[in-house]
């Protein structure tokens, strides 16, 4: 009995293996894209990583988003350093270009707005650029990724009824599509 049963298993067995079909996606032949490679171009220069993805329209976005808030940084710095010389020199009972404007109190105070401008410009500026790299791994590792039509998602909220407590329970449907959308002539 003990052998019937290991032969029928390993008939079963080996009929299973001869039946599976080889995998017709041959790793081959997928281009591996580096995620390492991407982010440090992008850690180099700005926008290369997203070069190196072929997403030429992003380049101009990554240096708009880094660019924006470094300048207005600078000029907030600009600004402060103006301000700071002139609090100087009126604590110093020198002349400078807002004398009679502005009391000691005052500049200090818009000195202290300046400062604070510049460095939440800067702290941007960086997100910007940690942002700028983070985009370039994401794309780089969703480079293969299909985006086709192919695959489609719908969440609706629903209601089920709970009889156990005799309510209407909220909750959500989640429908997967996995099929080619079908579009339909006039003729």
């Amino acid at each position: 009995m003990k052998k019937q049963f290991v032969f029928i298993l390993g008939l079963l067995i080996s009929t299973a293996a001869i039946a599976q079909q080889p995998d017709t996606l041959n790793i081959d032949t997928v281009p591996y894209h580096s995620p390492k490679k991407a982010s440090l171009l992008s850690l180099a220069v700005p926008g290369l990583g997203q070069v190196y993805n072929k997403k030429y329209w992003k380049v101009p976005l990554v240096y708009a988003l880094i660019g924006t808030p470094l300048y207005f940084a600078l000029s907030e710095a600009k600004l402060y350093n103006e301000f700071k010389d002139a609090f100087i020199a009126e604590s110093l009972n020198e002349p400078h270009k807002y004398t009679d404007i502005y009391s000691a109190n005052q500049l200090n105070s818009i000195l202290e707005n300046h400062r604070k401008n510049r460095d939440l410009f800067f702290v941007l500026t960086a997100a910007a650029y940690a942002m700028n790299i983070l985009d370039a791994a994401v794309d780089a590792h969703l480079y293969t990724f299909d985006v086709s039509d192919d695959l489609s998602g719908v969440i609706k909220p629903s209601f089920q009824f709970d009889q156990s407590i005799n309510r209407m329970i909220p909750s959500m449907t989640v429908s997967i599509k996995f099929a080619k959308k079908t579009h339909r002539t006039a003729f």
